[in-house]
């Protein structure tokens, strides 16, 4: 409807003007032309000359009046609508920019994103969004990467498979946080030497695995960990307790290398006594003669399509098929993967690193078994008798 008098018409221009928007009307809201009385402008200072050119004077000082007693309206701005902010939505850890977003901190670590590594830091961030514990189905995670159209999902041995950025170079992209080479400066060990020397009980206790101890000792600051990435402190874990003896395992934790178990196991390796106290006599305990038929009968018996078996299963077969334990310190070496590779057994077996983890498989190929462990108890007490 047209104004009726040039109050309401003023009244309508000012409304306009209280929106701080540029076409003078509410952001979002289609822009309305403001109907003006013929001869009118829609400035008021405007409409005096208008008036003069159509009233008489005292109309003129009529429309003065006017405008100095109109004031501008006050408009309550338009609420918008709520913003879709994901802070305030439930985190879901399969959205596909999340997806990417972890692999992409991966390779700032300098970690290659396998399966079991980003599901970690998918969960990490749930964690920092107050969802603490949270279980990544590994299945549909790898279902994610697989559709996502910038991330070639690349398999891996053992099973495993990472998820690779496209049309990102891989040279040196990543640390091999296995390999034995040893590319740090004597000054840093000598650091982390004193250092994990110096710690008290209440400071000793780091987490198991070498991803989450690598994360601990960042996040401690240390100064001989300046500007390494995740990826190298990974890898330095991996040396300390691998070949510097500088860590070793206490209770599935690491610890420095003097409190764990690993320098007791080399201390009892040295005497080829047994490091636990599981076993009820000597008698109990495998020799070679033993540890060799016993690995080739297990070798042998492989099921098909299976060429090896893992290293952490090796002791529980012994256990269970021929109730008798293999202590690896008793034959005179502190890790069972140093004695299965020991010469006497080089034509049964090998160990070799798959994926995440050692397996042990048969040298070649493997004769007739002979005798079991427990046959040739029993043998012997046949004998006897």
């Amino acid at each position: 409807p047209k104004p009726t008098n040039l109050n309401e018409s003023t009244n309508m221009m000012n409304y306009s003007r209280a929106w701080p928007t540029t076409n003078g009307m509410p952001a979002g809201l289609p822009h309305v032309q403001v109907p003006v009385p013929q001869g009118m402008h829609s400035n008021p200072n405007q409409n005096v000359q208008n008036v003069q050119n159509v009233q008489n004077v005292q109309n003129v000082q009529n429309v003065q009046n006017l405008n100095q007693s109109c004031q501008p309206v006050i408009c309550q701005p338009v609420q918008p609508w709520p913003r879709q902010n994901k802070e305030s939505q439930p985190f879901n850890a399969l959205d596909m920019n999340e997806v990417t977003t972890a692999v992409e901190s991966l390779y700032a670590d300098e970690l290659k994103p396998y399966g079991r590594i980003l599901r970690k830091r998918l969960a990490e961030k749930a964690e920092t969004m107050g969802y603490a514990n949270l279980d990544v189905d590994i299945k549909r995670l790898k279902s994610v990467c697989d559709t996502c159209p910038w991330i070639f999902v690349q398999a891996e041995e053992g099973g495993d498979w990472s998820a690779l950025l496209q049309n990102r170079p891989l040279h040196n992209a990543f640390v091999d946080v296995y390999s034995p080479q040893d590319s740090y400066p004597l000054k840093m060990w000598q650091a982390a030497e004193d250092y994990f020397e110096s710690l008290d009980d209440a400071h000793m206790v780091l987490p198991g695995g070498r991803y989450s101890c690598a994360q601990a000792l960042v996040s401690r600051g240390l100064d001989f960990l300046h500007k390494r990435s995740l990826g190298q402190v990974c890898h330095i874990v991996q040396l300390a307790i691998s070949q510097k003896k500088l860590l070793g395992y206490l209770n599935g934790a690491v610890v420095p290398y003097k409190r764990s178990q690993s320098m007791i196991k080399e201390r009892c390796a040295e005497k080829q006594r047994p490091c636990t106290n599981t076993t009820r006599s000597s008698s109990d305990l495998a020799d070679w003669d033993k540890v060799k038929t016993g690995l080739r009968e297990i070798l042998v018996s492989l099921s098909p399509g299976t060429s090896t078996i893992p290293l952490s299963n090796v002791k529980r077969l012994f256990r269970s098929r021929y109730h008798t334990e293999l202590s690896e310190t008793a034959l005179g070496h502190s890790k069972l993967s140093e004695l299965l590779q020991d010469p006497k057994l080089k034509d049964i077996c090998h160990v070799r690193l798959q994926g995440h983890g050692y397996v042990v498989g048969p040298a070649g190929p493997l004769g007739p078994v002979g005798p079991t462990p427990n046959a040739q108890q029993n043998q012997h007490g046949q004998h006897g008798q």
